[in-house]
């Protein structure tokens, strides 16, 4: 069905989808964050994203500065992972391929 198609005033046939027009309204506490890593831990019942932007590194240790926490329910956790996938293929399809330094990968983050 083409995505731009008008339902009002036709009454939908067995089975047909009615779409609704979607609006996105940023409410006052709404900002962007940049993040250049992060670091996702999962609950019972939710995900966490955390966000770093900044790294500092010494011989014993590496220091993310942590920028925002981004806490999601089971099912948004779901639909970032399959939005988020369909966009970098499409992204990657374009530019070739994202790579991942090795150092970025390895960092471990489950002791902070």
């Amino acid at each position: 069905m083409d995505e731009n198609y008008s339902n009002e005033g036709v009454e939908p046939k067995m089975g047909e989808k009615i779409i609704k027009q979607v609006s996105i309204a940023r409410t006052p506490i709404f900002r962007k964050i940049y993040a250049t890593n992060l670091n996702v831990t999962s609950t019972d019942s939710d995900f966490r994203i955390e966000l770093f932007n900044e790294k500092f590194e010494t011989d014993d240790r590496v220091l993310f500065h942590s920028d925002g926490l981004v806490i999601l329910t089971n099912q948004a956790a779901k639909k970032l992972l399959e939005n988020l996938s369909e966009k970098i293929d499409e992204y990657e399809k374009e530019n070739g391929e994202i790579l991942v330094d090795e150092n970025r990968m390895k960092v471990d983050l489950s002791s902070k």
